[in-house]
This record gives C-alpha cells, structure tokens and sequence, in this order.
C-alpha cells in the first residue's frame, strides 16, 4: 500500500470499534449474493457476521450482517501490522468438489445452509408474473471472471431465440459485451442490477448461463433455465430448483476458463433441448398462477 494510503489506513484504524472478525467472499456477484445467504443462516442461528462487502448496493436493505464493511484491502492491511485487533476471513472455496461451493464458504464459520437456500436481495419487485416474458443472458463476456467455457454457441442462441419469438416476449440483459440478439427487446447495458432484478422477478422464465445474474434470478426467486458449460458442475454453483442443462464429459468440472482442449464438448447441448426445457418451465410456473409472493419487502 502505498506511503498515502497508508497513513490514512494507520488514522482509520485508530477511529470506531473494529469487530474481533470480518469475513468476505471475494468473488463476483454471484460468490457475494451467496454470502448474503450465509449471513442470513448466521443470523438465524444467533451468530450473526461482519461482512466487508465488495458490492455494498446488494447489501441495501439487508439487517442479516452485524455489520457491513468496506474496503478489504485495508482491512488486511491494518490487521497484518497489528494496528486491529481484527481477524479478516476469507470464505473461500474449490471446485472440483462434491459440496457446493456456498457451503463450503459456510464452513468457515460454522455455518450450516439449509436445503432449498437461496440468496437474499431487498429490492422493488414485481407483484405479478408474466408468463410470456422470457428474460435472456446469452453471455458472460463483460463479466468480472469472464470464461469462454461458459459460452453456448451464439448461432445456437439466435436459432433458440427465432424459435420462441413468436410467441412469446424476449428481453435481452446483460453487458453491452454481450453479442445482440436479434428479435428481442434490447437492454443490454441498459439496467442495474436491481432493475434486472425487478425485471426478472415479473418473468416467466430467466434464460441464461451460469453467472451473477443466476444468482439474481434465484434470490428474485425466478423460474430459470441454466445452460452449464464443463468449467463447474450443476451441485458445485448452481440451485436444484432451476431447470440445468449439462453434460457429463469426463473432463466435466475442469475450472478452466478459456482453452478448452475438447472443442467444448461439455457445451454440445442442442437448440431443441434448450426450447424444451424452456417450455416446460413456463408451462409449470403458468399453472402456478401469476401473484408473485414471499418476496422481502422494499426497504
């Protein structure tokens, strides 16, 4: 840290309380909307957590933390020279493991997730769902970890989308990064996070990939079709409740993000099987009814 800086972290170190212990995840938005439901079982079970958050605005509204923190290389900083008395953890994790990598994060404090789990998001959400609307993530490229691993083939995915958009309603999210998707609504670049949010939680169905916005999805508690590439598996990062579509190659869960030595093989999922799986998604939610509920409530 440079000379500056670390005069300002020594004066900030000397100001307020600092807990006896901060976790953090270090990850993505997905790996930290995780984290926000291992602060919710910690708060169910009486041992609430200080959380440095690298993306605060996914905290907003939430009272789970026993505090939220910022700035985790200060806190590293000030601890490693003594000037806290303050344990900075880092709920890390591996793939290529049979527990799912929340749980693993979990483990580190003690924490046991209950089944069905799911990330916690306080946010403006819609109050009914339109069973017609299919919200489309084709790509993870402007992502934080991006990984062509995860990629389905974009031919693939303008075929799937020809097929559907007759008769149904498709929005594209995501990053201007991302490749444009003709017959759809364009809002790539064009919400934030929470607006994705609200807009999937009005949805049918959420189309996409294994990424932050699955993540989102879940906490909005979205029906969603997932398309799994071969760098993690389904149980390692996923949820059991959306519709995941895999393959199980041998080289299945290889933590490789880009240089795959199998042309992809693991990604080898058909447009058919793709439709398929997305109409019985939103036939199932359909028969539901539309009322969205057991939302938290807008702060």
């Amino acid at each position: 840290m440079p000379t500056l800086n670390g005069i300002q972290c020594r004066l900030w170190s000397l100001r307020g309380r600092k807990p006896a212990r901060v976790c953090y995840s270090n990850g993505g938005i997905g790996d930290e909307l995780m984290l926000t439901a291992i602060a919710a079982a910690a708060r169910a079970a009486g041992l609430p957590l200080d959380i440095i958050a690298a993306y605060p605005a996914l905290w907003h509204g939430n009272s789970d933390p026993a505090s939220l923190q910022t700035g985790v290389d200060r806190w590293h900083y000030a601890s490693r020279r003594g000037w806290i008395p303050t344990t900075v953890v880092h709920l890390g994790y591996q793939t290529s493991q049979p527990l799912h990598i929340a749980e693993q994060m979990a483990q580190h404090v003690g924490i046991k997730l209950a089944d069905g789990w799911r990330p916690v998001l306080h946010t403006r959400l819609a109050t009914t769902r339109d069973p017609r609307l299919i919200v489309v993530q084709n790509s993870c490229s402007g992502a934080r970890y991006s990984a062509t691993t995860k990629e389905w083939p974009q031919d693939r995915w303008q075929a799937l989308v020809r097929r559907l958009a007759g008769e149904f309603r498709i929005v594209q999210i995501g990053t201007t990064s991302d490749p444009a998707l003709g017959s759809t609504e364009d809002l790539r670049g064009r919400t934030t996070l929470h607006e994705a949010a609200g807009l999937l939680s009005g949805a049918g169905c959420f189309l996409g990939l294994e990424s932050g916005l699955m993540h989102v999805a879940a906490a909005t508690r979205s029906p969603a079709v997932i398309i799994y590439g071969g760098r993690t598996r389904p149980h390692e990062t996923g949820y059991q409740f959306n519709w995941n579509l895999t393959r199980a190659p041998s080289c299945a869960g290889c933590s490789i993000n880009t240089g795959c030595p199998h042309e992809l093989i693991c990604l080898d999922i058909p447009v058919e099987e793709v439709e398929q799986a997305v109409r019985k998604c939103l036939a199932s939610r359909a028969s539901e009814g539309s009322e969205v509920a057991g939302f938290p409530a807008d702060p």
